[in-house]
């Protein structure tokens, strides 16, 4: 089956055992009639037929005008993690009980209802869509309507490469303040300004006063001076395997490289061309890494940069 456009229903009808059984006993009372004229397998014959049409007609009506949204998403998740989505079904009071299949799991429910399903992030990518299947079936369980469609995310969920340690890493992450230890934090007193508060973002940084007159948390941006800058440049080369490990080596540089106190700017390429800037809490290296996509990315000339690529990884001496 074709997928669906975006935002819109596909519908198919599918055969059960007991679609096979009404069939089988339609067949086998029509037989008899043929052979013996009796009115009972006649009966028996009729009876089949009309239960199938009876539940494909109730399977129809059971989806019919049946939607399903999706209430929240998470905004960040790792490769391999279970991601939980609400997922609305509304719908006809009279529908029938039908089953919401998302992301590895069944929400089996009559609308309109809420339910939890749980799938697994199974790719890199910046997810803004989910495709839902909404099944109904008729009173017998004879024949199954099955409808999908493409629900648009509340938020876009940013899935990004887990962490992978290389084996030989750059070494002045580990010898700039001794090994293993990390940078001691630097506050600067020149505050550029407030955004929005980001998960990641130490407590320290919120701006109590501002967040009490908007009624949400923000924190100050605040100049570091001193801080080490540390480049991490991403080329995925051909993609595949070793693009996605190449991905998760440039993850962890760059969360490590936060944790020990640099500033870190990251080169990728994104689908509208090469982006290059600086990243602040982790949830930023996520986004930048879920939407990296094949390219050679590009830096400012002379600036120090750990590049990371299918081959290997590679910084200067």
């Amino acid at each position: 089956m074709q997928p669906p456009a975006a935002g819109g229903w596909t519908r198919q009808t599918r055969a059960t055992l007991g679609t096979g059984g009404a069939l089988l006993a339609a067949l086998v009372g029509w037989t008899a009639w043929r052979a013996t004229g009796s009115r009972l397998a006649l009966f028996v014959c009729a009876a089949a037929l009309l239960a199938l049409i009876l539940d494909l007609t109730l399977a129809v009506v059971a989806t019919r005008g049946v939607r399903a949204t999706v209430g929240s998403v998470p905004t960040d998740a790792f490769v391999g993690d279970a991601v939980a989505v609400a997922l609305s079904v509304t719908g006809p009071r009279l529908s029938f009980q039908v089953r919401a299949f998302a992301g590895g799991t069944f929400l089996v429910t009559t609308p309109p209802a809420t339910g939890r399903v749980v799938g697994v992030a199974d790719a890199r990518e910046l997810v803004t869509e989910l495709e839902v299947e909404i099944a109904g079936t008729g009173l017998c369980g004879l024949v199954t309507c099955a409808r999908r469609q493409t629900v648009p995310l509340p938020r876009p969920l940013a899935v990004g490469p887990r962490p992978v340690a290389p084996a030989h890493p750059f070494p002045e992450l580990f010898g700039a303040w001794g090994e293993g230890a990390p940078r001691p934090s630097v506050v600067g007193d020149v505050v550029r300004g407030v955004r929005d508060y980001l998960p990641g973002d130490p407590v320290r940084r919120v701006h109590w006063a501002s967040s009490a007159r908007r009624g949400e948390l923000v924190v100050k941006e605040v100049e570091e001076p001193g801080a080490p800058h540390l480049v991490v440049a991403l080329d995925l080369g051909g993609g595949a395997v070793a693009g996605e490990e190449a991905a998760a080596r440039a993850a962890w540089y760059a969360y490590e490289a936060l944790r020990r106190g640099y500033e870190v700017v990251m080169a990728t390429v994104e689908a509208a061309g090469p982006v290059t800037g600086r990243v602040g809490p982790p949830a930023e290296v996520n986004q930048r890494l879920a939407r990296a996509v094949r390219g050679r990315p590009q830096v400012l000339a002379g600036a120090a940069v750990v590049s990371v690529t299918p081959e290997g990884d590679s910084w200067p001496v």
